[in-house]
């Protein structure tokens, strides 16, 4: 009777989502009103889009990746002869596009080379994949204004490069509890996101379509895994079942500048490469509810995301009767501050649920530390996180992860740089204290 009245909860809460968003959009004024914060930003000639405020965009979305993209031509090492002059026709497009229509677009390559450094139980020792993405955003509507309409679109395609193994499935190989590459897999060419964002003098807002949730829910400035870190647990969450790309809508509400409250549901079997309608099990969804707060220790800079969050999510799945997975709920929690250069951090989460539920941990604790401009360049950066897991199988014993990297911005469109883990206690290999899995990735963006 519980699972019932679980399936029937995440009908209506889909439903709810969606039907609120409407409601929202009926009862709001689309024209140019705004806030007291809208007014003031616009007085200083800065929009609340140019802001980039990351409760409606998060870090590693397509919004802010088109941001970063173009900021991140700022500092270089070097350039290339004639490649400046070249694309220059390509970069005058886009920012002609941008200012008449606000229309942005970027096209990007990454690519990631792992090998691991230790015996292995698997008869590989070393994975390479790509990851190639089209993405786009227009805001036709309100541009500036606070009450934006905007669509978001993503094109992908992941493959492995030269290996026969991609590196999300090399951790199968040294027995690890997660992927110590987790987007970098195989994925047809596929349209990873499609939906429409609506907001409401930067109070309410909805987003609705084909979304990506890792990178709508779950706060954390560095799980974008082109740029940042690449294991599991920092590109996602561990202990939240965060599904793949496919149908799902939320609904936001800030009553304070520095308050966010989402509420969002989501198809629980979502599959990047079959349409929502191809997936879409009765009831079996995947329902969540965010409350986060910016410190403010740090004034804010334009575009930017908080210097300081503190956040907390509560979710809830339904079981997955064809995947086998059971249902499940937790709760996660996260804070972070900057100080200069220094972004410390620390990172919890708690999953009710058996054996076969639907996340990899039932207890993840996760502290780490990102530093800037490690050699006076203003994109340079280096970070190391360490992940401690209690698995969800109560058969496995606990197993700690240290993820690392390095990337400096070579040229306008090269990111480059090392990535370096070890794998303490691998809960699956039981004949190895310690891996080690060291790796290079490289980007051009456009």
């Amino acid at each position: 009777m519980l699972n019932r009245f679980f399936r029937g909860a995440g009908r209506l809460s889909l439903l709810g989502a969606i039907l609120m968003a409407g409601l929202i959009m009926a009862s709001q004024v689309q024209a140019g009103n705004t806030t007291s914060e809208d007014a003031e930003a616009d007085k200083s000639g800065v929009s609340e889009q140019k802001r980039g405020i990351p409760r409606w965009n998060n870090p590693g979305s397509i919004v802010n990746r088109i941001r970063r993209d173009g900021e991140e031509r700022k500092d270089y090492l070097f350039q290339f002869p004639g490649v400046d002059w070249a694309l220059q026709p390509w970069f005058e497009l886009k920012a002609d596009l941008d200012e008449k229509h606000g229309f942005r677009y970027g096209i990007s390559f990454s690519t990631l080379y792992q090998k691991v450094a230790s015996d292995t139980i698997g008869s590989k020792d070393e994975a390479a994949g790509y990851d190639l993405d089209i993405i786009a955003v227009w805001t036709p509507l309100g541009r500036g204004t606070g009450t934006e309409t905007t669509f978001g679109f993503e094109f992908l395609k992941r493959d492995t490069v030269i290996t026969e193994l991609a590196p999300a499935f090399l951790f199968t190989q040294y027995g690890s509890l997660y992927p110590s590459a987790a987007p970098y897999g195989e994925t047809d060419a596929s349209i990873g996101e499609l939906w429409i964002q609506q907001r409401f003098r930067n109070v309410f807002g909805f987003r609705v379509g084909k979304i990506f949730p890792i990178t709508a829910y779950d706060f954390f400035p560095f799980k974008n895994f082109r740029k940042d870190f690449i294991d599991f647990n920092h590109v996602t969450n561990a202990a939240i079942p965060l599904p793949s790309n496919g149908l799902g809508a939320y609904v936001m509400y800030r009553p304070h500048p520095k308050f966010m409250l989402r509420l969002g549901a989501h198809d629980a079997n979502a599959d990047v490469e079959k349409a929502f309608y191809n997936t879409y099990e009765d009831g079996e969804i995947f329902k969540i509810f965010e409350v986060g707060y910016d410190t403010g220790f740090i004034p804010r800079e334009p575009g930017r995301a908080p210097h300081g969050h503190v956040h907390v999510s509560i979710w809830h799945q339904n079981e997955r009767d064809d995947a086998g997975i059971d249902n499940g709920w937790g709760i996660a929690g996260s804070a972070l501050q900057r100080f200069g250069r220094f972004t410390p951090w620390v990172r919890y989460g708690y999953a009710n649920q058996n054996d076969d539920g639907p996340t990899p941990v039932k207890h993840m604790a996760n502290v780490g530390l990102v530093i800037n401009e490690i050699f006076g360049q203003a994109y340079d950066r280096i970070g190391i996180g360490y992940t401690w897991s209690d698995p969800a199988n109560h058969r496995l014993n606990q197993q700690s992860t240290i993820d690392s990297f390095y990337r400096v911005q070579l040229t306008p469109e090269i990111q480059f740089g090392p990535t370096f883990q070890v794998i303490i206690d691998p809960v699956r290999n039981p004949e190895e204290d310690t891996i080690y899995v060291w790796g290079i990735r490289g980007r051009i963006a456009l």
